[in-house]
C-alpha cells in the first residue's frame, strides 16, 4: 500500500503537470519526494522529465534507472517504454515479443499495434489480424484501416465491412481512410457509385497532400470546374503522380481548358513515360508523329506507339494500324490482325483487373484469376505480374510461391519492373525458388533501371544486398 504522504506529493505534482502550460520546474521536486516514498507513477513521470530535460537538467541515465524501477513495479507504460528503448538500441523485436504480448493482452493499444506491425511485416497474417481486431475494437484508426484493407482484399472480400472500418478511421481523422472512401464511392466498391460523395472524401485527402487523391479529384472536377481541376492536376504532378502528368500532357497537347502548349505537353508526357505510363507513351507518339513542338519523326513515333501498345493503350494499337495502312500496305493485314489480338488480350486483362478490384461490380478473386490466367498465357506481362501476385498471396487460388516465381519470371523477361522486383525478393529469400543473392541483385537493379515506381527506395536496398553478397563471398577469418 502506498504511503499517504507520497500520494499527496504526487497529487500536488500532477496539478503542475496538468496545467497549461505545465510547470515542470515546480513539479520535479515534488515528484522526487513522491519517488522517495515509493510512488510508482511518480517514478514514471520523473523518468520522462529527466530523459527529456523538462524542468531539470537532462539526465538519461537517471531517467532510465527510474523507468526500470517503475517497470519492475509493474507500471505498464514504463514496461512499454523500456521495450521501445531496447528496440532503438538494436534488440531484435522477436526477443521482446513476450513482454509486448503481456502488455497487449492487458489491453495496451500501443503494444497491440506494435505486434500488428511486426506480424504483418513477417508475413504472419493470422496473428496480425488477431491484434488488428483487438486494437480496432479499442477504436485505433490505423488498426481499423488495416482491417479494412484486409477485408477489401481478402479471398472472399467484404466491401461493406471495409467501408464501415474506413468510415470509423476517417471519423478519427485518418487521411488515408478518406482517400479510400473516395475511391469506393468513385468506383462503386461496396457502396452505390456517387461522384459527389467521392469528391467530398477525395478533397479531404487531397488537401492533406495525397497525390493520387488529388488526381482522382481533378478528374471528377474537370468537366464542371476545370480551373480547380487544373490546380489539383498540377499539384499532384509536382509530387510525381504519373496519372496527373499524363492528364496534363493531353490537356496541353489538345488545348483543352488551357492554352495549347506542345512543349509543356511533351515535358509532362516524358515524366510519366519514364514509368511506362501507356497514355503518356501514346501522347509522345502523337507529338513525334505530327511534329508538335518537335521535328516530325515517324520512326520515333512508331517506337512510342509500340511501347504504349505493349503497356496497354488501345489507342496506340489503332495508331499503329492506321500508320500501317498509310505507309506499310504490304504488312497491313498482319499488323491489323496483331492489333486485334492485342485488343482482345487487353480486354481480358481489364476484365481481370475490374474483377480483382471490384470496379463497378462485385469483387471476385476467382473470376479475376481465370481472366488473368488466360491473358498471362497469351503473353500479357501485366497479367503475368498480377497472376504471380495472386499465387504469392493465395488470393483466388491456393498459395504457391513456385508458380508465383514462374509468372514473375515471364513478366520480368519482358522488363516489367514490378515483376523484376518481386522475383528479386523471391530469389533473395529463397521462396518458391532456390536462394540466389546474385540473381536477386541483378533483378533488383533491372527493376530500378526499368522505372520501378519506388526506385529511390530500392537503391539502398540494392546496396544492402550487394554488401551482404560480398560478405558471403569473402573468406571467413580464422
Amino acid at each position: 500500500m502506498e504511503n499517504t504522504q507520497s500520494v499527496s506529493f504526487f497529487e500536488r505534482a500532477r496539478q503542475f503537470l496538468n496545467q497549461t502550460p505545465p510547470d515542470y520546474a515546480v513539479a520535479v521536486p515534488l515528484l522526487r519526494q513522491a519517488v522517495q516514498e515509493g510512488d510508482t507513477e511518480a517514478a514514471f513521470q520523473l523518468s520522462g522529465c529527466l530523459m527529456n530535460g523538462l524542468g531539470v537538467r537532462k539526465n538519461a541515465e537517471e531517467g532510465i534507472a527510474l523507468l526500470e524501477q517503475a517497470a519492475s513495479a509493474g507500471h505498464p507504460y514504463a514496461r512499454y517504454n523500456l521495450l521501445q528503448l531496447k528496440e532503438a538500441g538494436g534488440t531484435p523485436v522477436a526477443l521482446l515479443l513476450g513482454i509486448y504480448g503481456d502488455l497487449a493482452e492487458q489491453g495496451m493499444v500501443q503494444a497491440q499495434m506494435r505486434l500488428l506491425k511486426y506480424f504483418n511485416e513477417t508475413g504472419k497474417t493470422d496473428k496480425a489480424l488477431y491484434w488488428a481486431k483487438k486494437a480496432a475494437a479499442a477504436n485505433h484508426p490505423q488498426a481499423q484501416y488495416y482491417l479494412a484493407q484486409y477485408y477489401q482484399n481478402a479471398a472472399e472480400p467484404d466491401m461493406e465491412a471495409a467501408y464501415r472500418l474506413y468510415r470509423q478511421a476517417a471519423e478519427q481523422g485518418l487521411v488515408a481512410a478518406h482517400w479510400q472512401l473516395g475511391l469506393q464511392y468513385l468506383y462503386g466498391q461496396g457502396v452505390p457509385q456517387n461522384h459527389e460523395q467521392a469528391a467530398h472524401y477525395l478533397r479531404i485527402a487531397a488537401e492533406q497532400g495525397i497525390a493520387a487523391a488529388q488526381t482522382a479529384l481533378a478528374e471528377i472536377l474537370l468537366p464542371e470546374n476545370n480551373k480547380e481541376a487544373l490546380v489539383w492536376f498540377q499539384t499532384a504532378s509536382e509530387q510525381g503522380d504519373n496519372n496527373a502528368h499524363a492528364a496534363l500532357a493531353e490537356l496541353y497537347l489538345l488545348g483543352r481548358y488551357v492554352e495549347r502548349n506542345p512543349e509543356a505537353a511533351r515535358s509532362h508526357a516524358e515524366a510519366a513515360a519514364q514509368f511506362r505510363h501507356p497514355e503518356a507513351l501514346r501522347l509522345l507518339g502523337d507529338i513525334y508523329s505530327y511534329g508538335l513542338g518537335v521535328d516530325a519523326d515517324s520512326d520515333t513515333a512508331r517506337g512510342y506507339y509500340r511501347q504504349a501498345a505493349e503497356a496497354g493503350s488501345m489507342a496506340a494499337y489503332q495508331k499503329l494500324v492506321s500508320d500501317s495502312a498509310l505507309h506499310d500496305r504490304q504488312n497491313y493485314e498482319r499488323i491489323k490482325e496483331t492489333a486485334l489480338q492485342h485488343q482482345k488480350l487487353e480486354q481480358l486483362y481489364q476484365q481481370a483487373f475490374a474483377s480483382y478490384h471490384g470496379l463497378n461490380q462485385m469483387q471476385d478473386y476467382s473470376e479475376a484469376f481465370e481472366f488473368y490466367l488466360q491473358a498471362a498465357k497469351l503473353g500479357h506481362r501485366r497479367a503475368q505480374t498480377d497472376l504471380g501476385m495472386m499465387y504469392y498471396s493465395g488470393k483466388g487460388v491456393e498459395e504457391d510461391t513456385a508458380q508465383a516465381a514462374y509468372w514473375f519470371g515471364c513478366a520480368a523477361e519482358s522488363n516489367d519492373a514490378t515483376a523484376q522486383y518481386s522475383l528479386a525478393c523471391l530469389y533473395f529469400n529463397g521462396e518458391g525458388i532456390e536462394r540466389n543473392i546474385a540473381k536477386a541483385c541483378a533483378l533488383l537493379e533491372a527493376a530500378i533501371c526499368n522505372g520501378h515506381p519506388h526506385k529511390d527506395a530500392l537503391i539502398p536496398l540494392l546496396n544492402q544486398w550487394r554488401e551482404m553478397m560480398s560478405s558471403l563471398e569473402r573468406p571467413s577469418e580464422k
